[in-house]
């Protein structure tokens, strides 16, 4: 039973979804001993919060009717009255049934008429207390046992009892499959493989339980049944589909997204859900890759169907789309035509200030005639803070990888003559020769390319220029280069 404190205060809060209503109405018949006069509050989950959705006084009996023209959509409900009286029910399709209850005992008197839902629910909750007992009290046994013998022992129990309660559950499932409870208790459930999959040295094999784990997540949980949107479960489990079940690579969560999102789409309340807690989960990552995935939900799914969201805040994302799209990592690199200036002449403009201010030096080039396992482009300008800091560091890293086919594309921004100045000096001054010294004397394409805000930017490239990774530190370049080079090697040894 699931107590909430502080609900009263819930009855403010808006009710933003509408529910899917059907034609043959609610009928809930209360008699609860021990009250008279009182106010009763029925709520509905909505995910995590509750929503205030009837209220009705008792007689001086303790008796009272919530009743309605049209069903609610079905889901964990809650009836209050106040911080130290309330409990739950479901509602499934039937919506007509009756509770007893006594306040002298609130939790173990509740009983429920016309509901099997609601008794097996009861009966469900009871065995499960009841075995959580014996659960906590073999840990307790187990933390003060003497001998090995003895911890094996108290596994063993503890292994027969979880096994009672998921044959439990089996029999629920086997009996009443029409039913949402057996929906609810499905959904509270963790797809565990078969003990036939670890056995031997399998056991110890976190990759075999991943896999079942991912591949039978929806086997009890069905994303799409809008009952469970109205549950304290919904929004835990498809968070926990995300960020457990789905490698986290841009590829897979788009893959993943678009399940969720075109499945969702039958049920107005659920799509909307969906749509909009995906769209924040990924705005507010912090992980590389992520606003790949953001951006697809806004391109494919958000800028086209959510008509609720302020037309200037869509006209944004939009912009923000076109900006960002060409440098998503996956992307090929916008190629660019910059100009290189050879290592000899940062040493002839220091005895030479025509040469240092000369913008026609050196010769052009296409980023993508550069030939290379990995490139590392990067936007720096001389006058930037961070530049400062980091472009020595990531010379120490072009140091380190130059021999393992790594290039690096050293792309100074200030295209001005004081700004060439300031670059060579700074080039002299800590000696960033060896890469390819370049800069954009006639153009500024470059920053709407690469949606350049700030400095320094790193785009770390492949073999053919596509992105695989961006917005990186030096140290985490050389991190994602070796890790991808390994992954290479390894796949060539298998």
């Amino acid at each position: 039973m699931t107590f909430r404190k502080g609900f009263l205060s819930l009855l403010s809060v808006i009710l933003l979804f509408s529910s899917s209503m059907s034609a043959q109405g609610y009928r809930i018949e209360v008699e609860i001993k021990g009250l008279s006069n009182d106010t009763l509050i029925l709520g509905e989950y909505f995910t995590s919060r509750m929503i205030p959705k009837d209220t009705i006084v008792l007689d001086q009996k303790g008796q009272g009717i919530f009743e309605g023209k049209e069903a609610f959509t079905g889901g964990l409900y809650l009836v209050y009255v106040d911080p130290a009286h309330y409990f739950d029910l479901l509602l499934g399709d039937d919506q007509d049934l009756s509770i007893h209850a006594d306040t002298a005992d609130l939790v173990r008197s509740i009983s429920f008429r016309d509901s099997d839902d609601n008794r097996i629910f009861q009966e469900y909750k009871s065995f499960l207390q009841e075995k959580r007992g014996e659960l906590e009290k073999l840990t307790s046994m187990y933390n003060n046992a003497s001998s090995s013998a003895d911890s094996t022992e108290i596994l063993t129990q503890q292994k027969l009892i979880n096994k009672e309660m998921e044959t439990y559950m089996d029999q629920i499932e086997a009996k009443y499959p029409q039913l949402f409870v057996t929906d609810f208790i499905g959904a509270t459930r963790e797809p565990l493989p078969p003990e036939s999959m670890l056995t031997g040295e399998r056991r110890y094999d976190d990759s075999i339980r991943f896999f079942y784990y991912r591949e039978h997540y929806f086997d009890r949980f069905d994303p799409f049944n809008v009952r469970l949107l109205h549950t304290p479960l919904y929004e835990g489990k498809i968070m926990n589909y995300l960020t457990r079940a789905v490698p986290q690579h841009p590829d897979s969560l788009i893959v993943a997204v678009d399940y969720l999102l075109s499945g969702s789409k039958k049920e107005l309340e659920l799509y909307r859900y969906m749509l909009i807690t995906l769209f924040n989960h990924f705005a507010e990552s912090k992980f590389i890759g992520m606003d790949g995935v953001y951006f697809h939900i806004a391109e494919y799914y958000y800028i086209p169907d959510a008509t609720w969201s302020n037309p200037e805040f869509l006209d944004k994302l939009k912009e923000n789309l076109a900006l960002n799209k060409p440098t998503l990592i996956g992307q090929p690199a916008p190629n660019l035509i910059l100009r290189q200036v050879p290592d000899e002449h940062f040493g002839m403009a220091m005895q030479d200030t025509a040469i240092k201010r000369d913008p026609h030096i050196g010769h052009d080039f296409y980023m993508y005639d550069v030939e290379a396992s990995y490139t590392i482009l990067y936007f720096w300008e001389a006058d930037c803070g961070h530049c400062k800091k980091s472009t020595p560091a990531l010379h120490e890293v072009y140091t380190r990888m130059k021999d393992k086919g790594v290039e690096l594309i050293s792309v100074h921004v200030l295209n001005s003559v004081e700004g060439k100045e300031k670059w060579v000096d700074f080039v002299n001054e800590n000696q960033l020769l060896g890469w390819i010294n370049c800069w954009s004397p006639y153009s500024n394409e470059f920053r709407q390319l690469y949606n350049l805000q700030s400095y320094p930017q790193l785009f770390v490239l492949d073999r053919d220029k596509k992105i695989v990774a961006k917005r990186v530190t030096p140290e985490q370049a050389e991190q994602i280069i070796n890790n991808l080079i390994k992954l290479e090697s390894n796949d060539k040894n298998k």
